[in-house]
């Protein structure tokens, strides 16, 4: 870089930091009180409104930000009310927020509302119905600093991104991007961008399981806000705070990243719509550079990456669905596949052979940390790989490589697997009723094969049971379709045609395991493997990999038709590519003009107890919580409680038992196995947690005769938890260090062999 550029692209880095520098001090304002109201003030002002009492606050003026509504409330058991912010006069969609409910025993209310503009009249209203106004103790707004969180989070993004446009704008005028590489970028971003179309609105999609997804981000942020240390087992807001072990059996290593972004100061419908178009990105990307690894062709890699990118059942997950576990274990198929491919297709002597077990190692760890389903059926199939093509399995240097890795990914999740083996062994949970349920009829349809055009419809069949739905674009595409049919009209000797043959052996075998005509409910009642298999729920969701087949696939076939085809052939391919666009244009467009729109800025909102079909609830709770509701303590006759608070899974209580005997209490926890007490008082009387659940499958507690004293209850897991946790940390410092190290001595290496040429020439 010339002298002056390198100085005026300094001075723009300096300009940039001294701008965010300024903007700092804003995230650290402490949070300003610009209304409040106590109960009395409540009770003068409450006018009749409909079936019951409304109260409304004085008008606010309110700046652009981020405000913070508290309510303290006192209510009845049966009773509740509804406090929603609402604005005479300003601009359209200036306010962004949602109605909240509160129920009785929820006696401390916080959400928060959003100010795009600014809004000269601003009210709180308060719906009481059945409820008397003294119920509502006070009522408060506060302005926060998480707006000015937001502003520097989306300065630093602006700044990040010009900057490197500029470099790479600079990095093409050198010469030093090639016009493949410009392509391979541009196009990848209006591919990111079209698929991403759905969500370039000022609303989410309602799929079928965008609630319990954007509940686990939601909870998520609320448990680290409580300042739950790492990692985190059980969610507490769920179930009106009694607790979800949802982190403990589904993988949420990743929503950090939209958890984060709230606590930034975020909404959570931007702080899920930004995480989604993260996941394209990453999807994109992460598949074009697999598989270029495997074809070494950058164009044909960009064929095959679109084709991934743009595929329905893709979108399907992420719209239409709202699956966003399987929405994220995509980004990671691509991942896993280059590195089986290339551990089974590349010469074991060569230098870089040893770096293709990193693909295994790091996309299945991924992979274990999105989705357990999606790991199972890859597992199942690198382990078919591994039989079918075993002379090359057992090959001592592929073998060691499979085994490396097979040994790390263990060991380096271990934090996450071995507990949750744990746990299902300690406990019974609904899943394991839901496991025994049929699901060969869930399958795909021979016509779901070759459904041309995707539609967003989700309504189920005949109103069944069976997950059977109609109009879900449950296919691997039009353009994937045309592609198959034109390799097997194109018959002539090819290049890569071995390639070809093992992938679209993959393809026929996931689409056969994915339809509903193999005998899924025969395999079910095989011992042990039955409830593995069953566990899927729906064969449809081995397209996942019918896909990073079917894109690999169309990579070498973009390879065979520009290095042997003629203009015919070729011809097709680029109409088979637009057949593949179009697609997806049509289902991004059918998405956001047939789905339903979905306003959800506070978690609040939604309640607490959309966990889905309830697989991690313990069966003494009942599914989907029904009768479980916000209370106090529940005690046996003559033993006497008292303050009793609880912040997420911790909990404290005064405990006195006077008689001559052992007498329970029942706090409003689920029961999981691995919580711990701790008391004061008498010591050779410690009051301890019982084994079987109360009811509702509360957390139990025996107190013993005679004892009085504080006891508070936490969630610390099993011992072997810490035991896990320490493995895994112990094994990624041991690779980080391994990595450092190799990388350190290749460096060595080269300067060794450039010094040593150079004396060579000097005495020549």
């Amino acid at each position: 870089m010339p002298e002056i550029k390198r100085k005026r692209f300094f001075a723009v880095l300096v300009a940039e930091a001294l701008c965010l520098l300024l903007l700092l001090p804003g995230c650290f304002k402490k949070e300003k009180e610009i209304y409040n109201c106590c109960g009395e003030d409540i009770v003068q002002t409450a006018a009749p409104a409909g079936e019951g009492l409304e109260f409304q606050s004085e008008r606010l003026e309110l700046e652009p930000g981020v405000y913070e509504v508290r309510v303290q409330t006192s209510l009845a058991e049966s009773q509740n009310i509804a406090v929603e912010v609402k604005y005479d006069s300003g601009y359209h969609n200036s306010l962004h927020e949602n109605a909240v409910i509160i129920f009785a025993g929820d006696d401390e209310m916080d959400f928060n509302f959003y100010v795009l503009d600014k809004i000269p009249s601003a009210y709180i209203e308060c719906d009481f119905i059945g409820v008397d106004t003294e119920g509502l103790l006070q009522l408060s707004v506060l302005k926060t600093n998480r707006g000015n969180r937001a502003l520097l989070f989306l300065a630093a993004v602006f700044f990040a991104i010009l900057d490197f446009l500029t470099e790479f704008r600079r990095r093409i005028l050198d010469g030093r991007v090639t016009r493949r590489q410009q392509v391979v970028f541009w196009t990848l971003t209006a591919g990111v961008l079209l698929a991403y179309f759905p969500y370039l609105t000022d609303y989410m999609i309602s799929g079928t399981d965008t609630i319990f997804h954007v509940s686990r981000m939601a909870w998520l942020k609320e448990t680290l806000e409580q300042g739950t240390s790492f990692p985190i087992r059980i969610q507490s807001h769920w179930n009106y705070d009694y607790g979800y072990a949802v982190s403990l059996f589904y993988g949420d290593l990743f929503l950090f990243i939209p958890a984060v972004l709230q606590l930034m100061g975020f909404s959570l419908l931007t702080a899920s719509k930004m995480f989604v178009f993260i996941i394209l990105a990453a999807t994109a990307v992460i598949a074009y550079w697999s598989f270029f690894q495997c074809v070494r062709d950058e164009y044909a890699a960009l064929f095959g990456s679109m084709i991934y990118l743009l595929s329905p059942y893709h979108l399907l997950n992420l719209y239409n669905r709202g699956a966003l576990g399987e929405g994220l274990a995509a980004v990671f198929f691509p991942l896993i596949l280059s590195g089986m491919f290339l551990l089974y297709t590349q010469e074991t002597d060569k230098p870089c052979y040893k770096r293709y077990k990193w693909y295994l190692i790091i996309g299945l760890s991924a992979l274990l940390n999105c989705h357990l389903l999606s790991t199972e059926m890859t597992i199942v199939m690198m382990l078919l790989v591994c039989l079918v093509f075993w002379r090359r399995t057992f090959r001592k240097r592929t073998f060691l490589q499979l085994a490396e890795a097979a040994g790390a990914v263990l060991l380096l999740n271990m934090w996450f697997w071995l507990p949750l083996v744990c746990m299902l062994e300690s406990d019974i949970y609904h899943l394991q009723s839901i496991v025994k349920e049929p699901i060969q009829n869930s399958g795909v349809t021979l016509a779901g094969f070759f459904q041309l055009l995707a539609n967003a419809g989700i309504a189920k069949k005949g109103g069944d049971s069976t997950g059977i739905w109609k109009n879900e674009p449950i296919q691997i595409g039009a353009g994937a379709v045309s592609l198959l049919l034109l390799y097997f009209l194109w018959r002539r000797k090819k290049p890569y045609d071995k390639e070809c043959k093992a992938l679209l052996a993959g393809i026929v075998l996931t689409l056969v395991l994915s339809s509903r005509y193999f005998p899924w409910d025969k395999i079910i009642s095989i011992p042990v493997v039955g409830n593995l298999v069953s566990s899927l729920q729906f064969p449809s969701r081995w397209l996942l990999l019918s896909i990073v087949f079917v894109s690999l696939f169309a990579a070498f076939f973009y390879r065979q038709v520009t290095v042997a085809g003629g203009l015919y052939i070729k011809s097709a391919l680029v109409v088979a590519g637009l057949i593949s666009v179009g697609s997806a244009v049509y289902h991004v467009n059918n998405i956001v003009f047939e789905s339903q729109p979905l306003y959800l800025y506070e978690a609040e909102n939604m309640g607490t107890i959309g966990v889905g079909r309830g697989e991690y609830l313990l069966e003494e709770t009942g599914l989907f919580a029904r009768d479980i509701y916000y209370h106090d303590p529940v005690a046996e006759e003559g033993l006497e409680w008292s303050d009793y608070t609880q912040r997420g899974t911790r909990a404290k209580l005064f405990l006195n038992n006077p008689t001559g005997e052992t007498l329970h209490v029942e706090i409003p926890l689920t029961g999981y196995k691995g919580y711990r007490l701790k008391a004061s008082g008498q010591t050779n009387m410690v009051p301890r947690i019982a084994e079987e659940v109360g009811n509702h499958g509360d957390l139990k507690i025996a107190v013993p005769a005679g004892f009085q004293g504080e006891i508070s209850v936490y969630y610390g897991g099993l011992p072997v938890f810490h035991v896990a946790e320490t493995v895994s940390l112990v094994t990624l410092v041991f690779l980080v260090v391994l990595q450092f190290c190799h990388r350190r001595q290749i460096r060595y290496a080269h300067r060794e062999q450039r010094g040593g040429g150079g004396k060579n020439e000097v005495q020549a």
